[in-house]
């Protein structure tokens, strides 16, 4: 892994520096645990001045990570300190409103596929092979020596989540977590009532509301063999996205218009095997809605300013493009 040695070294010597760690908008488990873990890390070195930053909000599945968090995690930072270390986020514009001034010493780990313009960073640790940035930041752990049971615990709720319970692991992610399980005795039932979705929790009346007004809009399209499901709504759209698929829809995507334009977009493992992948979709949607776009092949999201409805246009017109060429 590229960057290991130059990140140890840097990081042994800058003890007295200060930093922040940020995460992408909407912050996920994975984004977060890492952060949480890495503070934990710059604690055990003796690093002081350390803070956590989010994008705009953290997601509802990550709100119990906060708990474990050693330092103060807040919105929109201003960026103030010496070193900034940027968590599975492959642009700037997911960081949006957070500003990184020139000047700032900036650390990047990530395990997305790099884009046309990547960050720019004085340490790159990137690893697109990896199935969650929480096995980059454990294998910098093992390098390092530092073992921690509460990071493990964030860790293992980041790779729970981004691989959707295991179902898109594979045998270096298996790996991690038995390294992980074989140091502390931690529960993984544990680690999934962290992280456990909504639909298993008591869902409180706000999303219910949003989940039954996505149903009433929902446009059923069906294409060749395959159902895919369109909506809107102003809040929830992940939650909407993944009752769709239960309730049998192949593909799942909804937007929401609410301070600036969300979209969420799931699809059933199926058609992820067969080459489907959503963040790659999700990328072209960036520019169109004046924002970004990313994540995984099964489950992809994307933010900006305006334009939702040419947005969905696009992604239905580039998923109806990957179903005629599969079939």
């Amino acid at each position: 892994m590229k960057g290991k040695l130059k990140l140890k070294r840097f990081l042994e010597g800058s003890r007295d520096r200060s930093f922040l760690l940020l995460c992408h908008h909407n912050a996920d488990p994975d984004s977060l645990g890492s952060a949480i873990a890495f503070a934990l890390y710059l604690k055990s070195i003796g690093v002081e001045r350390i803070r956590i930053g989010v994008a705009q909000s953290v997601s509802s599945y990550a709100k119990r990570l906060l708990a474990f968090s050693p330092v103060p995690v807040e919105k929109n930072p201003a960026v103030k300190e010496d070193v900034v270390v940027i968590f599975d986020t492959s642009s700037l514009e997911q960081l949006e409103p957070i500003e990184i001034p020139r000047g700032k010493f900036v650390v990047l780990i990530d395990h997305h596929i790099e884009k046309e313009r990547p960050i720019r960073a004085d340490i790159a640790v990137v690893d697109s092979s990896r199935t969650s940035t929480a096995e980059i930041v454990w294998e910098l752990f093992k390098y390092f020596g530092f073992y921690d049971e509460t990071a493990v615990k964030a860790l293992l709720a980041g790779i729970v989540t981004d691989t959707a319970n295991f179902r898109f692991a594979n045998a270096r992610t298996f790996k991690a977590v038995s390294e992980m399980l074989e140091r502390f005795p931690v529960q993984m039932g544990e680690i999934f009532q962290l992280v456990a979705p909504a639909s298993d929790e008591n869902i409180d009346q706000a999303k219910r509301m949003a989940v039954l007004k996505a149903c009433q809009r929902m446009e059923i399209r069906k294409f060749r063999r395959y159902i895919i499901a369109v909506s809107k709504v102003s809040a929830y759209e992940s939650l909407a996205c993944k009752v769709f698929l239960q309730l049998g829809a192949d593909i799942a995507v909804v937007g929401s218009e609410k301070k600036g334009v969300r979209i969420s977009a799931r699809a059933k493992e199926s058609l992820v095997k067969k080459g489907l992948h959503l963040g790659k979709i999700m990328e072209k949607v960036g520019p169109v809605i004046e924002g970004s776009g990313g994540g995984h092949a099964g489950a992809a999201g994307a933010n900006g300013k305006a334009n939702l409805d040419k947005a969905i246009k696009l992604i239905l017109k580039e998923i109806e493009k990957f179903l005629r060429e599969v079939d």
